[in-house]
């Protein structure tokens, strides 16, 4: 085996984040999967293998995994024969006596995310991230004990282990990383090369926008990160309290660069709100907005720049004749006509949202909540864009009347080209409240999610087939998908039915 092969760090991802999707939507529907779905089809079809070379690496890999390869390059001294990002399948061949470290990152590995805890109720099974990062971490913790080496856990799902001292153990994590590598990071794996004892946790509250070094591979899915945190105050958020700062332009441009050199065609653009690019804390800052975009549409062999959050206090300060050039920036080789953008919405309640989200209309007030939302969605929606809007039900002290006036706004947002995703509230482990679940769920709370669904079972099919074919998906893999979704639609409804049936007998 030659040295390219013993690498002192491996970086490995579950196989839902770690999976070979082409576009966005693909990755998000993968990650939202149970058990249910047979394995051989998850692994054929919904989350496809990445290629590696003869030395293990990875073609793609998830991007933190690339913001941690890049920072031990340029920040921790090592080579790029000393890390290497590889995959679950090709992971037992670069473990041995020559490993020092391994790296494993996971977006939801006790499936405890809010929006995969909302399939969870519906659907039988276990969450495939939680059941595939198990499975990961059963062949790590085997490989540890023969071969010695530390284990680091980080990414966007290490604060479900946080409490979860008996989960560490059972995963062998030795040290639990929370928030950005680049500050702290490479000191800490550095000491570990050094033969230093691991600490058991570490959290970065800073973003480190101002470490980020580009990355030295293409990403999964062509992510491209315009900007990390958001500070918005979300009490269900990981992000609510992390500041929004934005990574320079020549960082963001290289790492475009390196997607589209390594053969990757469609990117997304990465942050919690996409318009506040280049802005002061709620403030928007088109200028910023519109140089960057200007600046990457010059990158060639492109065929799909999408986005992914937005915000709807920072979209009503754009103006339609801005939001059109944005769609125009946005609008690459490939025609889409659902170009989309996830906004949570939560409730129509102000009241309820003050509660539960604070800054989420800033630089706005909540006064009127329900009513900035319509006019986000009609400026959205008549400059081109796909409005992708998510709901909380259960927030804290949310009443019938909530309820009922936010089945009035989804009923005229239901006018407009969308779709509405509802998810169960999932409040943070320190604060000390139980999770809404299906069995909280009245009468009205099971209407208000059906009707939602009832959209989304006629547009969704639609919005997929568009980015997937913008995404050059080969056309028997976008159609087998489709039959896949119808039945997922007959399994939904049949659900409705009955719990329709259950809740009107108490």
């Amino acid at each position: 085996m030659s040295d390219r092969s013993r690498p002192a760090v491996v970086l490995v991802a579950d196989r839902t984040l770690a999976g070979g999707y082409r576009v966005l939507f693909e990755g998000i529907f993968a990650t939202m999967q149970t058990t249910q779905v047979p394995s051989l089809l998850m692994r054929l079809l919904l989350s496809p293998r990445v290629r590696t070379d003869a030395a293990g690496r990875a073609h793609t890999a998830p991007l933190g995994l690339r913001r941690v390869e890049a920072a031990l390059r340029d920040r921790g001294g090592l080579s790029g024969d000393d890390v290497v990002c590889t995959t679950p399948e090709a992971l037992p061949k670069l473990l041995g006596p020559w490993t020092k470290l391994v790296g494993v990152s996971s977006s939801d590995p006790l499936g405890r995310g809010m929006s995969n805890t909302t399939t969870k109720n519906f659907q039988r099974g276990r969450l495939y991230t939680e059941a595939w990062t198990d499975r990961l971490m059963r062949t790590v913790s085997a490989a540890r004990d023969r071969c010695g080496f530390r284990v680091l856990f980080g990414g966007a799902g290490a604060w479900q282990y946080a409490g979860d001292a008996e989960a560490r153990e059972r995963h062998g994590i030795d040290c639990l990383f929370e928030g950005a590598f680049e500050r702290q990071g490479p000191g800490v794996v550095g000491g570990a090369l050094g033969g230093e004892a691991l600490p058991g946790h570490v959290r970065e509250c800073d973003p480190c926008a101002d470490l980020v070094s580009p990355i030295c591979g293409p990403s999964a899915m062509g992510v491209v990160e315009l900007s990390r945190g958001c500070g918005r105050g979300c009490s269900f958020c990981a992000s609510a309290h992390v500041p929004m700062r934005h990574l320079p332009a020549e960082t963001i441009l290289a790492d475009l660069e390196t997607n589209v050199s390594g053969g990757v065609r469609t990117v997304v653009n990465g942050s919690e709100d996409f318009f506040r690019y280049g802005g002061t804390g709620a403030e928007v800052n088109f200028e910023a907005l519109h140089a960057l975009l200007t600046r990457m549409r010059e990158v060639r062999g492109l065929s799909l720049m999408q986005i992914d959050h937005a915000n709807v206090g920072s979209v009503l300060q754009l103006s339609d004749e801005q939001l059109r050039e944005v769609r125009r920036l946005l609008s690459w080789d490939a025609r889409t006509d659902y170009l989309w953008v996830n906004l949570g919405v939560e409730s129509a309640s102000g009241e309820r949202v003050a509660a539960s989200a604070p800054g989420k209309a800033a630089p706005f007030g909540l006064e009127d909540w329900d009513g900035l939302v319509r006019e986000a969605a009609e400026r959205l929606t008549r400059t081109g864009f796909f409005p992708v809007f998510s709901l909380v039900l259960g927030l804290p002290g949310e009443t019938p009347e909530d309820v009922a006036r936010t089945r009035r706004l989804v009923e005229h947002l239901a006018d407009k080209p969308c779709v509405i995703f509802p998810v169960f509230h999932e409040p943070p482990p320190e604060s000390g409240r139980r999770a809404f679940t299906i069995a909280d769920m009245r009468s009205d709370h099971v209407e208000l999610f059906a009707s939602c669904y009832e959209l989304n079972f006629r547009r969704v099919p639609k919005l997929v087939w568009d980015n997937q074919r913008a995404g050059r998906v080969p056309w028997v893999r976008r159609a087998m998908v489709q039959v896949l979704g119808r039945g997922e639609v007959l399994l939904w409804r049949r659900r409705f039915r009955k719990l329709r049936k259950a809740k009107a007998s108490t």
